[in-house]
């Protein structure tokens, strides 16, 4: 599915899709996963009004079973994903982790995107992707972002194929065999 540019030209670019979190964009070891999993069992257990080893036991099936722990508390306890995203991503301590990469920049500047679309890829709200980017000193090497839209229920994440069909969509690739994942680590520190 190859879409028109605003000047009538077909984009036949393949889409390079760089996870934003835990994968690519910046390294394991800046543990900005283990803040979420707080973040994540701290709202399970104020929300859900659970213990802390039950919150966590639940966390994790609704991760497995779904993708996103949210997409379980959506499904089964009528949570507000906005309300979720305030209390977890958008309070993740991101200003004190990530910093300009100027090597992740440097690497991203040397795609060539007259032959590739480099786009982003997150289960998360588009606040968390442009805040991740920003802070990375690296969103303006973007030509889009495909989220998971907590503003829209059911919620539509990775693992499920509806989401790959939603990002292949939205950045307008050509065909699902010009869709590339990124899927290791760019970066080369933290804070």
């Amino acid at each position: 599915m190859a879409t028109n540019g605003a000047n009538g030209v077909t984009d036949s670019r393949p889409v390079f899709f760089f996870d934003i979190d835990n994968c690519v964009l910046y390294l394991a070891a800046c543990n900005i996963h283990d803040e979420m999993q707080t973040l994540i069992n701290k709202f399970f257990v104020k929300h859900l009004d659970l213990k802390s080893e039950d919150a966590h036991m639940l966390h994790q099936k609704y991760y497995k079973e779904y993708g996103l722990a949210i997409e379980g508390l959506t499904r089964h306890h009528k949570i507000d994903p906005l309300v979720f995203n305030y209390e977890v991503d958008d309070a993740l301590p991101l200003d004190n982790i990530l910093k300009p990469d100027p090597e992740l920049r440097k690497l991203l500047e040397n795609l060539d995107t007259t032959k590739v679309k480099p786009w982003l890829l997150t289960n998360a709200y588009v606040s968390h992707a442009k805040r991740v980017v920003k802070l990375l000193g690296i969103e303006d090497l973007f030509e889009g972002v495909t989220y998971c839209d907590y503003g829209n229920l059911p919620l539509v994440c990775k693992p499920s194929q509806d989401m790959y069909a939603k990002a292949e969509k939205e950045a307008g690739a050509p065909s699902t065999a010009g869709c590339y994942f990124v899927g290791m680590s760019l970066s080369t520190e933290c804070l």
